[in-house]
């Protein structure tokens, strides 16, 4: 699979993004890269100090600094370290087979006119139980690895195509503090920055599931979040061209675009960096006390007591 066919570029794109953050001069983003590996060197608790430059490039992009990059980094593997089973995934296709027969996830390959990238999250199977959709969060993660080794974009509109779901079910087994959980690893280890939360659905029960949402969400972001009966307004906001074919745009279908993510993912490439990503830990015993309990404290040892603001 190549990467280009999923994950597609303006030839300005990266042009444009470096001088978003004030990085567009001549030498200035490699300048900034080198610095970086030079700071994950000199940190002692850090059992992986190896990563791919465009690793480094994507997350100092969407951080919008060096020393911003820094953090996330830090806060990358200490997540990893205390809830490995969250992330320590080995192979997307054989440890997700079962939900993606009940859901879907992909990125549109083209990029918006604001250089901003589209992923749509949908379900069209039943959602029985918790741990199958902690698992949909988990395969979600993935795509937060994948790109930040292969894309330069980090702003996002995320769309939740929930026509076929059951919204009484899904409410059932959802649970806020794993979904409080889950937006703090895409923002804060991931960088992921958000433009706008659109869920598709007639159920009326879409209120419920928001009121859920501001309970952790920040006003800024609540503004963002959108409610679309139909894929009419969907269209209006997006466009087209951003849009797969069933969700009346006239990209790729969901389906299409969904069996080669899950090919991409499960590729020998994907299966070896998602292994070299799971050595990304601490060694809390070379780590301060007082930055640990500063910058952690709370933290336990599991997704589901996990308590991160």
């Amino acid at each position: 699979m190549d990467v280009s066919d999923l994950v597609k570029l303006k030839p300005d794109t990266l042009q444009v993004v470096l001088q978003e953050i004030g990085l567009g001069k001549p030498g200035e983003i490699e300048d900034a890269i080198e610095k970086l590996k030079e700071w994950i060197h000199q940190q002692p608790h850090f059992k992986k100090r190896d990563y791919h430059e465009h690793f480094l490039k994507t997350t100092i992009i969407m951080s919008g600094s060096l020393e911003r990059a820094k953090k996330q980094i830090e806060k990358m593997c200490t997540m990893r370290t205390f809830c490995p089973k969250i992330f320590g995934v080995q192979n997307v296709k054989k440890e997700f087979s079962y939900i993606l027969e009940h859901g879907s996830f992909i990125t549109m390959p083209e990029i918006t006119d604001q250089n901003q990238r589209v992923f749509i999250a949908s379900v069209h199977g039943k959602i029985s139980n918790s741990s199958q959709l902690t698992d949909f969060y988990r395969y979600g993660f993935c795509f937060g690895e994948y790109l930040k080794r292969h894309d330069c974009i980090g702003k996002y509109h995320y769309i939740f195509d929930l026509r076929q779901a059951n919204m009484m079910e899904l409410l059932a087994v959802s649970n806020p503090l794993e979904m409080k959980q889950s937006f703090t690893i895409l923002t804060e280890c991931y960088g992921v920055k958000i433009k706008g939360i659109h869920f598709v659905t007639k159920s009326k029960l879409i209120e419920s599931f928001f009121t859920i949402l501001k309970q952790f969400l920040k006003p800024k972001m609540v503004q963002r979040l959108h409610h679309h009966s139909s894929t009419d307004t969907l269209v209006e906001i997006m466009g087209e061209k951003f849009l797969p074919s069933d969700l009346g745009g006239t990209g790729p279908s969901t389906r299409e675009l969904h069996n080669k993510w899950v090919e991409a993912l499960s590729s020998e490439e994907s299966t070896k960096f998602f292994q070299e990503m799971n050595e990304a830990l601490i060694d809390e015993s070379l780590r301060s006390t007082f930055e640990l309990s500063e910058e952690y404290a709370g933290m336990a040892g599991s997704f589901r007591t996990l308590t991160v603001d």
